[in-house]
């Protein structure tokens, strides 16, 4: 009797309790793909490009939010960019895409599937702040700048950075200061665009002068393929 006691004991320690809910992680996981497969091709492609932001510049969800809504902000402010793609690509401005590295191609490369360490956080965040309603915006649409100076190479800021003030509102009061600052009313005074390329080639015949038009380089890193969206019945 006491050895079917035990027995009974132990199905009801292993027996769930009715209702329990699946670990966070992977709910969450199967609640992002079933909203991500409603979205239309190119609101997927922008979500995994702001994705792919957020999860450059930190692993921390307090940060990656915040991050998320720069990128938001510059989208909806049309600066340097209309779509989240441009803004992410625009040279000069997010640095894990400014040039080729194994990094940038790992990042490239993650898809709404990939599992690799906080990767799917990033994702639900992406379409957290992609979908969110302007009333959640946590800081004024104008704050479209911020810089990570432990990331630095050196101790000095960039320059808009020295010519600006950090955003001292309620929605940073519990970042580090020293991992992330957010500015505001940052223009493209204080950061102009990079200079178009303006070396010229050396003397040469027509022909050649308009072959080396075509293929000499830009300097920019070559931007990955945009998904085509599909067509309607009926177009062409």
């Amino acid at each position: 009797m006491l050895r079917g006691l035990a027995i009974c004991c132990l199905v009801l320690l292993a027996r769930p309790e009715a209702g329990a809910a699946a670990p966070p992680d992977s709910l969450g996981r199967r609640d992002f793909l079933a909203a991500f497969r409603r979205l239309s091709p190119l609101e997927q492609d922008e979500v995994l490009w702001l994705a792919r932001c957020i999860y450059s510049e930190s692993n921390r969800p307090e940060e990656q939010r915040l991050v998320a809504w720069v990128v938001r902000n510059r989208v909806e402010t049309r600066y340097r960019g209309d779509t989240y793609r441009e803004v992410v690509l625009e040279p000069r401005q997010f640095s894990a895409f400014n040039r080729p590295t194994p990094r940038r191609d790992l990042i490239l490369s993650l898809t709404p599937r990939s599992t690799v360490p906080g990767w799917q956080q990033a994702l639900r965040i992406a379409l957290e702040v992609f979908q969110a309603p302007p009333s959640a915006r946590p800081f004024p649409i104008t704050v479209r700048h911020f810089y990570s100076p432990i990331s630095m190479p050196s101790d000095d800021p960039p320059p808009w950075a020295s010519a600006g003030r950090p955003y001292r509102g309620p929605a940073v009061a519990h970042i580090d200061p020293a991992r992330f600052q957010f500015f505001d009313g940052i223009d493209a005074r204080l950061d102009p665009e990079p200079p178009a390329h303006t070396s010229t080639p050396p003397t040469r015949p027509a022909r050649l002068s308009r072959l080396w038009d075509r293929l000499r380089p830009s300097g920019r890193v070559p931007r990955p393929a945009r998904p085509i969206p599909p067509q309607r019945p009926g177009h062409r």
